[in-house]
């Protein structure tokens, strides 16, 4: 054969070979989109089987789950056993939350019988982990990498709904399951997101969550390791300071008066350094460990005295505001733990949570800080002020002067006489530095003038 017919020869094969390939990919081609498509469809399924279980609390949840899961929520049972406190301040605040709660909340010779699953499903009932899903929450935008797969949660499924984050899926053992993974992440963001909103620490944040969400004051007996033979709190637990603590990093937020009352004129003073604030009335003791007691009032001003010692706090209306405190102080500040937190408020009246809210203006904190119900006139579609219901101590609402059974009549000069005045009267709670307030308080009239720093700063998460 000459090399003419050689040549000839070549690119015939060539050719048939380019064909084959053409041929292989056209026929390949919708095998793979049909296999993208079966298993985005049971991805999506998994997905909704997932969210309606945990929705319902169903005990279902428990076959839809990866095999991880177990392991992950045997190692937090075992920390709430065992673990010291070292070891659980080494985990993301919402880790050290679950186990805590599960310290806590379930008795020790009950826990140590649950497996990693029936922890899940006492978790997922407890509403420590998946407690804003719904059965209408619906995946989008699936991905699949090999034996990994994940996808956007929509709530209600609606495209003007937020994004919820991602889920994520494993196949194993012929079945695809779900991931904690997503809910982990969602848990952290949230937490994240409060900590932005309040100016809290992360250790603060997870002591009030703590807190708030067991409805009890937590002390430092709680961090006593249920099951050991090794170390006790006993000794940190008795430990008292020695010493009174400096004065330096406390700053003025609030300044109240009432014309007519001196007896009712107090300061919110805020111990920037360990974000604890206080209201204090003239004569009384700031209550920080300081030693330091209120002597008087004047203007934007407040005098501070101990031993002959005096110092005077004024108030910056253009300085920091409430959630840049922290920065007021200078220097580094140490980072707490929550048994810190707990031993801090051991010698306190009440939950350490409501130190903590102390001066928090945002809306959601207001709401949860007190309840103002409005008077209606009987027989007619108005309103006549508004009574204060349950005040919580420590609150901007306690700062304003409010005590239950008050009724607010006027607020900047407007009388409270119909549903838009309140409302106007939550936006000028929220955000005003300057608020006369007119109530009634067993049958007399009081005028509360209020001044604060400013509520919130300047910037992205401001």
């Amino acid at each position: 054969m000459n090399s003419g017919d050689w040549k000839d020869l070549r690119r015939k094969i060539l050719a048939a070979s380019m064909a084959v390939v053409v041929l292989v990919g056209w026929a390949r081609g919708p095998v793979l989109a049909a296999d993208q498509e079966r298993i985005s469809s049971a991805v999506e399924e998994i997905s909704s089987r997932w969210v309606a279980a945990v929705a319902d609390e169903s005990p279902e949840l428990i076959a839809l789950v990866s095999a991880n899961a177990d392991p992950y929520y045997s190692n937090l049972r075992d920390l709430a056993l065992h673990g010291p406190m070292v070891a659980i301040e080494a985990l993301h605040p919402v880790d050290q939350l679950q186990v805590m709660f599960l310290r806590l909340t379930v008795p020790a010779h009950r826990l140590a019988k649950m497996s990693g699953e029936e922890i899940l499903l006492h978790a997922i009932r407890e509403g420590w982990i998946g407690r804003d899903l719904r059965r209408t929450d619906e995946l989008r935008e699936v991905q699949i990498k090999g034996d990994t797969a994940s996808g956007r949660l929509f709530k209600f499924g609606l495209d003007d709904r937020p994004d919820r984050g991602r889920q994520y899926f494993s196949y194993q053992d012929g079945f695809w399951k779900v991931e904690l993974r997503g809910e982990r992440e969602r848990l952290e963001r949230d937490f994240d997101s409060f900590t932005r909103r309040s100016g809290l620490s992360d250790s603060e944040a997870a002591f009030f969550i703590l807190e708030t969400r067991l409805m009890r004051k937590i002390v430092p007996a709680d961090f006593v390791v249920p099951v050991s033979a090794s170390a006790s709190l006993a000794g940190e637990i008795l430990a008292a300071p020695s010493d009174l603590l400096p004065i330096e990093s406390r700053v003025l937020v609030t300044v109240r008066e009432a014309p007519g009352h001196p007896q009712l004129a107090a300061a919110t003073i805020a111990d920037v350094d360990r974000s604890l604030r206080y209201v204090v009335r003239v004569g009384e003791l700031l209550g920080d460990g300081t030693g330091y007691r209120l002597e008087r009032l004047d203007g934007d001003q407040v005098w501070l005295i101990r031993d002959g010692d005096r110092v005077v706090l004024s108030l910056d209306s253009e300085g920091p505001s409430l959630n840049q405190l922290r920065a007021k102080a200078g220097g580094a500040v140490v980072e707490s733990s929550l048994f810190d937190h707990a031993n801090l408020g051991k010698d306190r009246l009440g939950m350490m949570s409501q130190w903590r809210n102390t001066g928090l203006r945002g809306r959601p904190q207001l709401l949860q800080q007190g309840s103002l119900i409005p008077r209606v006139v009987s027989g007619e579609d108005e309103i006549a002020g508004l009574r204060a219901g349950q005040i919580l101590p420590g609150s901007f609402w306690d700062q304003m002067g409010l005590s239950e059974g008050d009724v607010i009549q006027e607020v900047n000069g407007a009388e409270i006489d119909s549903m838009m005045r309140w409302r106007e009267f939550m936006d000028i709670a929220e955000t005003a530095q300057e608020i006369s307030l007119l109530l009634e308080r067993g049958g007399r009239p009081i005028r509360f003038l209020i001044r604060t720093v400013p509520t919130r700063g300047r910037g992205p998460d401001a």
